[in-house]
């Protein structure tokens, strides 16, 4: 006789009963005007870099220091300079 029912295997049963943990949001980014021509840019509670406006481009700096932080990318729209330090950030 064959059964018409199937039991479940070891390794189906353990992942059932894990409950899936939500993911963590991400550090809140936060871009603040320094100066007139100077963004610091902040992952959570870190400087992750600067944005340096140079006639009408901004200028990514990457860096917890202005004095040691270095070019990363240039744009012509600010959001594009601000993610560029956001994943320079996560690679140091």
């Amino acid at each position: 006789m064959v059964p018409t029912t199937s039991t479940p295997s070891r390794a189906t049963a353990r992942s059932s009963n894990r409950a899936a943990a939500p993911p963590a949001p991400p550090p809140t980014e936060s871009v603040a005007l320094l100066g007139p021509t100077t963004y610091e840019v902040r992952r959570g509670d870190r400087v992750v870099g600067y944005v340096d406006i140079v006639g009408g481009v901004y200028v990514a700096l990457a860096g917890s220091r202005y004095d040691h932080a270095v070019e990363v990318r240039q744009s012509i729209v600010l959001d594009v300079a601000v993610a560029a330090l956001s994943g320079a950030g996560e690679a140091a």
